[in-house]
C-alpha cells in the first residue's frame, strides 16, 4: 500500500475509493477480483504497534454527541486511526449460529436476513484463514466445511470439566494466536492493547490484503458523496486543516462504522426510513461463580464459550444468550487457599434493534439517541441468569451477578440490509438502494443482533460484497 497525501489523491479519478481501514474496509478491498485503482480515505493517522506500547493506549476514542434516555449508562467505542478498532479489540470470533439469519421463521420476532449462514459459510472459512483463527479444528456446534485454521489454546481448569459435563461448550475461535503465524497468546488478559502483538490487526495482517493499486490517505475525513442523477461522483473529504476536497471515483464504499456510515449517508442527502435507525449492541453481565473447585491456567483470556442458552432456547419470548468462560485476568477471592476457586462467566444477550435508538445529525455531525437496549434482551439476561446455576457441573457456592455492561464494544445498525429498499438501506450484497455505486459496509448492516460477536461476520459480508463486484 502507498500512501500519499491528498492533493495527490485529487489528481486523479479512483476505480474505488473507501472510508475507513479497519475490517470492513480491507475485507471488502480482498474481495475485488481487478480493483485497479483504490484509495483508502482514514480519517485518524498511522500508529504503528511499537507506538502503541511506548504510548500505553491504543490511539484516540472518538466522542459522540448523545442524547441518552436510559436508565443504564452507554459507551459507543471507536478509535480513530489507521486499522481502526482493530487495534483495540479482544479478538473474539465466533460465527453467528444458523437460526440467526432466521429469526422470523424460526421464531417470529426481528427479521430473516436476505442471505443464509450456508450462502455466508465459504466467506466465513476465508476470513478465519487470513486472521489464523485458533479454534477447536472441527469439533462444534456450528457446521463446517473446513477445521479451523490453527489448534484451539489450552482450555481454564473449569473448561474441562463444563466441557465434560456437557455438549454445548466448546473452546472459543479466536484471533489471539496460538502459535502458529504470529506470537502465541501470553494469556495476561491486557488483549486491548497485545503487548507482544499476538492477536490479529490490520496492521500486523496488511500483507493480506496489499496489492498494486492501493493507495491511503491518512488524517482525511470522507464527509459525504456527491451525486448527480443517482450516481455517485465525488467523495467531499475534510483534512485536519479544515480545508475541504472533491477526490472522483467510480465506485464508493463507507467502512468507517455504523455510526459514521450513516452520518455519511445521511449528510449526501439519502432519504430512507431505515437510515440512521436501530443502532445497537448486545446486553451483557458478568457472573462471578464461586465453587469448590480450582480454576484458570489456560492458554488465553477467553477459554471457553457456551451454547445452551443459544439454540436451544425459545427465542420467540426471550433472547437467546452466549456464555463467555474468562481465563484472565483472573477474579481472584480472599479466602486463603481458596484464590482460584472462582469463575467469571459473561452473559452476553442479543438485542432486538429499536427504531427509536438511532444516529441523526447535529450541527453536521452525528448524534446518538439511545432509550436503551430492549426488554426482550433484559428477558433474555433474565432466563440466563435463573438457568446459570443449573448449567455448572460442579457444586456452586454463590453467584453473584454485576451490573449491565456500560458497552460490548460492537456498533451495529443504522444501515440495515434488507431484500427491497422499503426492507432496508442496503441490498445483500451491501450497496444502497438509492446509489447503485455506493455501499455502506460493515456491521450497519446487521437488521438483527446476534449474541455472538459481529467482527468475523462483518468481515465475511464484507468480503462477499467485494466479490459481487467482480
Amino acid at each position: 500500500m502507498r500512501f500519499i497525501d491528498v492533493e495527490d489523491a485529487k489528481s486523479r479519478t479512483w476505480d474505488v475509493v473507501i472510508a475507513g481501514t479497519s475490517f470492513a474496509a480491507m475485507f471488502f478491498a480482498r474481495g475485488l477480483s481487478d480493483p485497479g485503482s483504490v484509495l483508502f480515505i482514514e480519517k485518524g493517522r498511522m500508529r504503528d504497534h511499537a507506538e502503541q506500547v511506548a504510548s500505553r493506549r491504543v490511539g484516540p476514542l472518538e466522542s459522540f454527541r448523545k442524547d441518552h434516555r436510559a436508565a443504564h449508562p452507554k459507551i459507543w467505542t471507536a478509535h480513530t486511526m489507521f486499522g481502526g478498532n482493530s487495534n483495540c479489540w479482544w479478538g473474539c470470533t465466533p460465527r453467528f449460529h444458523p437460526d440467526d439469519f432466521r429469526l422470523r421463521t424460526l421464531h417470529g420476532v426481528g427479521t430473516d436476513w436476505p442471505l443464509s449462514y450456508d450462502e455466508l459459510e465459504e466467506a466465513y472459512c476465508e476470513v478465519e484463514e487470513v486472521m489464523d483463527i485458533a479454534g477447536g479444528g472441527s469439533d462444534h456446534l456450528l457446521p463446517r466445511s473446513r477445521p479451523f485454521p490453527s489448534p484451539a489454546h489450552a482450555p481454564a481448569l473449569s473448561d474441562l470439566l463444563l466441557r465434560a459435563g456437557s455438549r454445548d461448550w466448546f473452546a472459543q475461535p479466536t484471533a489471539r494466536s496460538s502459535g502458529t503465524r504470529r506470537p502465541q497468546c501470553c494469556a495476561n488478559g491486557v488483549c486491548t492493547l497485545c503487548p507482544i502483538d499476538s492477536k490479529f490487526t490490520i496492521l500486523n495482517g496488511l500483507d493480506q490484503f496489499d496489492r498494486d493499486g492501493l493507495h491511503c490517505v491518512t488524517g482525511a475525513e470522507l464527509r459525504a458523496i456527491r451525486t448527480e442523477g443517482g450516481t455517485a461522483r465525488t467523495a467531499l473529504v475534510r483534512t485536519a486543516d479544515g480545508r475541504e476536497h472533491e477526490i472522483g471515483g467510480q465506485l464508493f464504499a463507507l467502512g468507517a462504522n455504523a455510526i459514521f456510515n450513516a452520518a455519511i449517508l445521511l449528510r449526501s442527502g439519502l432519504s430512507n426510513p431505515h437510515l440512521g435507525a436501530g443502532i445497537h449492541e448486545q446486553a451483557s453481565q458478568n457472573a462471578m461463580v464461586d465453587v469448590w473447585q480450582e480454576n484458570y491456567y489456560g492458554g488465553t483470556s477467553i477459554t471457553g464459550h457456551g451454547y445452551a442458552l443459544y439454540p436451544g432456547v425459545d427465542r420467540g419470548e426471550a433472547a437467546a444468550v452466549l456464555l463467555e468462560n474468562y481465563n484472565s485476568p483472573p477474579e481472584l477471592r480472599s479466602e486463603p487457599g481458596r484464590w482460584t476457586h472462582r469463575l467469571r462467566v459473561k452473559l452476553i444477550a442479543e438485542d432486538l434493534p429499536r427504531p427509536e435508538n438511532r444516529v441523526t445529525l447535529a450541527d453536521d455531525e452525528p448524534s446518538i439517541t439511545w432509550h436503551g437496549h430492549s426488554d426482550y434482551a433484559h428477558a433474555g439476561l433474565a432466563r440466563a441468569r435463573a438457568k446459570l446455576p443449573g448449567l455448572m457441573p460442579f457444586p456452586v457456592e454463590r453467584i453473584r451477578f454485576t451490573e449491565l455492561a456500560k458497552t460490548e464494544g460492537h456498533i451495529q445498525g443504522t444501515t440495515r440490509m434488507g431484500r427491497t429498499e422499503s426492507e432496508g438501506v442496503v441490498d445483500r450484497n451491501l450497496t444502497t438502494f438509492a446509489v447503485r455505486n455506493l455501499l455502506a459496509l460493515g456491521a450497519g448492516a446487521f437488521p438483527t443482533c446476534s449474541p455472538a460477536n459481529p467482527t468475523l461476520t462483518l468481515s465475511a459480508l464484507s468480503l462477499l460484497a467485494g466479490r459481487a463486484l467482480s
